[in-house]
């Protein structure tokens, strides 16, 4: 065999070995925990009685658009099969006022556009307008899908009273790419606090970086006694948190997500869900769960409309 095809060879087999090598870290294997988080639930249950007032009398949900990705994608070591990804935005109703959790995004800020299989014109349409009469508004974290909404509303001046955005959400530029931070936000005051704070009554926020630096969870008790607790992005569905099982390390990195400190999270979720299992968790992207949940009563499809308040 001449040199320059044994040569030939031996490169390709190298390669293909240093594939194979690297396939396995990188899309099949989630670690082991090695951080711990602590979540006080009796903590966001006492402020959550902590101001006056009526609690929330109902939790609606509009499902803005669907995104596909691969099962691997969402939980590493899963089939490489297309998996729906809704993207939610959700509203708390009062007697006296309406909060809105999570604020999707406009078609056309979508990137790439080749994921979105379906989108709902006027569902976000109802989601803006719902922002236009919130006393409060607050993102679970500051990825497009989420804040977008937000950055991109035609009347954005009009939002400033009642956003709610932190610190970490707003510095995060690489975060909410491709959408940037509008001129309409300059100087705008963010919204800091430790690790809990009471939003409103029976509403609670709940630090929990480590999908993004401004992720965050909102903790909900209804005024009939339910308990909701809206994780965002910490986990995209149900099962990272039953598995303790991460997305793929390609994700994490795509994403600038720290492994550990998810993988605390899920770890302290999934204690909760066995400790609580009244206590409903709801993940970023998980339609089944919000079915499940709208089925027994937690939540239910379809924005209140109401004047607007400013």
């Amino acid at each position: 065999m001449r040199k320059w095809i044994r040569r030939l060879l031996s490169v390709c087999g190298t390669l293909v070995v240093a594939a194979l090598l690297a396939w396995y870290p990188l899309v099949r294997h989630s670690p082991q925990p090695e951080q711990q988080y602590v979540l006080d639930l009796e903590k966001a249950r006492a402020l959550a009685e902590s101001l006056p007032g009526s609690k929330p009398t109902d939790i609606r949900y509009e499902r803005v658009m669907q995104m596909e990705f691969f099962e691997a994608m969402v939980l590493a070591g899963d089939p490489w099969k297309p998996t729906p990804m809704p993207v939610y935005s959700y509203q708390l109703s009062y007697p006296d006022q309406t909060l809105i959790v999570d604020t999707a995004l406009a078609r056309e800020t979508m990137q790439p556009q080749g994921i979105v299989t379906a989108f709902d014109d006027a569902a976000f349409q109802r989601v803006n307008a719902a922002m236009l009469a919130a006393s409060q508004i607050v993102v679970t974290h500051e990825h497009a899908d989420h804040i977008g909404g937000v950055l991109t509303h035609p009347e954005l001046a009009k939002l400033k009273p009642a956003l709610r955005l932190t610190p970490q959400q707003l510095d995060n530029r690489r975060g909410m790419a491709p959408l940037e931070v509008p001129a309409e936000l300059q100087g705008y005051p963010p919204f800091d606090y430790g690790d809990m704070v009471a939003l409103a009554p029976g509403v609670v926020l709940i630090r929990a970086p480590g999908h993004t630096p401004g992720s965050q969870m909102v903790f909900v008790k209804r005024a009939d006694g339910r308990e909701v607790l809206f994780l965002g992005d910490v986990s995209w569905r149900t099962a990272n948190i039953e598995q303790v099982r991460e997305r793929p390390l390609f994700m994490t990195l795509l994403i600038g997500e720290d492994r550990q400190a998810v993988l605390a999270q899920f770890v302290t979720l999934r204690d909760l869900a066995r400790r609580e299992p009244g206590l409903a968790q709801v993940p970023g992207h998980d339609a089944a769960a919000i079915e499940r949940l709208t089925a027994a009563g937690f939540m239910q499809p379809g924005f209140l409309q109401l004047p607007t308040v400013r």
